[in-house]
C-alpha cells in the first residue's frame, strides 16, 4: 500500500454540452442521377465535404455534390453528422417522404433526426409541370412530409420539414399555406447558382448549426453563406429583381426564402415560417424545434415509472409526495436539458411547469384543451395519472416599429 495521501479526480460529462447538431440532427433524402457508392435505398451518414465527395464519386452525380458541400457543409460545420438516403430520380418529392424511403435514414439515424430535408435532382431533359405556382409533386409532398412526422411523432420522435420549391414559377401563383395545419413542414424556395437544391440544403445546414429556439433568419448569425460570385435567384428571376409586394406575397403565404441582409453585405432567410396558420401554437420552426426536444425528455423521464408500485390515498389517488415527486422529475430534466431554449422566471429558472392530476375546477380549461371529459385519480380503477407540461418559449423580435420625431423642448 502506499503512503498516505490525498487524491484529486476530475469528473467529466456534468455540463450537459452538447455535440455538433445533437439539437438539429439532419437527414438529407434524396432523388439522385445516380446511386450513391452505397446504392439505392442504402442509408448512410457523412461528416465532411471529402466524404461527401466519396459517396456520390460517380459521374453524373456533380450537382448532388455540389448541393451538399456548397449548400450543406457551407452552413453546418465539418463534423456535422448529416444521415443520407437516395433513390433513383424518376421519383418525385413526394415519392420520397414516405416511411419506405425515409425511414431508412431516419432509423440509422437512431431516432435522433430533428430536421428532414427531401430534394430531387430530375433528368436533364425533365421539364416541371407547374401547378400552383410549383412542381405538381411539391404540394403532395408537403402533405407526404406531414403524414411522416405524425407517425413518428407516435414514436416520441419527432422532427420538422423542408420541402424543396422545384419549379417555382412566380408568387401570384404560388398557393397560400396561411390557412393550412402542416405544421412540421416548411417549404424552401430560391436558387443558388440555378440550384434550388443547393439553397434547401443551405438552409438545412443553417438550421443545424442554429440553436432550435432562434429564428433561422436571424440577423445576428450573419448572412447566409452564399459564395459573393454567386446568383441568388427565385424562380428564373434575380432575387434582386423580385417587387417588394411579390416578396411580401410570398412571406404571407408562409414561404421561406432568402432577402437582402440590410445589415451587411449577403442575404439572411425571411423568416422560419411553418406552412400553417399564425394562430398555430408551432406556426415557426423554432416553437416546433423545442417542443420536438421536450416530447423527447419527457417520454424518457415517464417511461422509467411505468408499471411502478405507487402508494395511494383511501381514494385511490397518488400521494402528494409521490405527485409532488413526478413534477420535480421533469421540471428538473428540462431545465437541465434544454438550457436557453427557455424563457426565464425571475428567479432565473427555466419557465415550466408541471401539474400532476391538477384541481379539476381550476384547471377546467386545461383539461377540455385536452379532450379530457370527467378525469378519475383513481388509479386503481383507471391505472391513469394526468400529467400537463406547460413551458414558456423564447420570443423573436419579428417587428420593431420605431418613432422618430423632433420636439421644441429639451430632451
Amino acid at each position: 500500500m502506499s503512503r498516505p495521501g490525498a487524491n484529486v479526480f476530475i469528473s467529466n460529462g456534468n455540463l450537459g454540452i452538447q455535440a455538433p447538431g445533437a439539437f438539429g440532427t439532419p437527414v438529407l433524402v434524396l432523388a439522385t442521377p445516380v446511386a450513391p457508392v452505397a446504392g439505392y435505398g442504402v442509408a448512410f451518414s457523412v461528416r465532411s465535404k471529402q466524404q461527401v465527395s466519396t459517396a456520390f464519386a460517380q459521374v453524373g452525380n456533380e450537382a448532388v455534390i455540389q448541393a451538399i458541400n456548397e449548400g450543406f457543409y457551407r452552413e453546418a460545420p465539418e463534423g456535422t453528422e448529416l444521415f443520407i438516403v437516395a433513390v433513383v430520380n424518376t421519383n418525385g418529392l413526394d415519392d420520397l417522404a414516405v416511411e419506405a424511403v425515409a425511414g431508412k435514414a431516419l432509423d440509422l439515424a437512431n431516432g435522433n433526426a430533428r430536421l428532414v430535408a427531401f430534394v430531387k435532382f430530375p433528368a436533364g431533359a425533365y421539364s416541371p409541370t407547374i401547378v400552383e405556382g410549383f412542381d405538381n409533386d411539391v404540394d403532395p409532398a408537403v402533405s407526404a412530409a406531414q403524414t411522416l412526422a405524425d407517425a413518428w411523432l407516435l414514436k416520441r420522435k419527432s422532427f420538422r420539414c423542408f420541402v424543396q420549391g422545384y419549379g417555382f414559377s412566380n408568387a401570384a401563383a404560388a398557393k397560400s399555406y396561411a390557412t393550412s395545419n402542416k405544421r412540421n413542414v416548411a417549404i424552401v424556395v430560391g436558387a443558388i447558382d440555378d440550384s434550388s437544391a443547393k439553397m434547401t440544403c443551405l438552409v438545412l445546414g443553417r438550421a443545424s448549426k442554429e440553436f432550435p429556439q432562434r429564428n433561422i433568419g436571424r440577423i445576428k448569425s450573419g448572412s447566409l453563406s452564399i459564395a459573393d460570385a454567386s446568383t441568388v435567384k427565385l424562380g428564373t428571376t434575380l432575387l434582386d429583381a423580385i417587387p417588394t409586394v411579390d416578396l411580401d406575397a410570398l412571406d404571407e403565404k408562409r414561404y421561406i426564402f432568402p432577402v437582402r441582409n440590410e445589415a451587411a453585405p449577403g442575404y439572411v432567410i425571411n423568416n422560419d415560417h411553418m406552412l400553417t396558420a399564425v394562430t398555430d401554437d408551432y406556426n415557426n420552426l423554432r416553437y416546433g424545434r423545442v417542443i420536438d426536444t421536450a416530447v423527447r425528455i419527457a417520454y424518457e423521464a415517464y417511461y422509467e415509472e411505468l408499471k411502478e408500485d405507487v402508494d395511494v390515498d383511501e381514494s385511490g389517488r397518488l400521494q402528494p409526495v409521490i405527485e409532488k415527486a413526478l413534477e420535480t422529475k421533469i421540471e428538473s430534466a428540462i431545465s437541465t436539458r434544454m438550457p436557453g431554449q427557455l424563457s426565464t422566471n425571475n428567479d432565473g429558472s427555466a419557465a415550466v411547469q408541471c401539474l400532476v392530476n391538477p384541481d379539476i375546477e381550476d384547471y377546467a380549461t386545461l383539461y377540455a384543451q385536452n379532450n379530457i371529459v370527467s378525469p378519475n385519480f383513481n388509479i386503481i380503477q383507471t391505472n391513469k395519472v394526468y400529467i400537463f407540461i406547460r413551458m414558456r418559449p423564447k420570443g423573436s423580435l419579428n417587428y420593431i416599429d420605431i418613432y422618430l420625431g423632433y420636439v421644441s423642448a429639451s430632451v
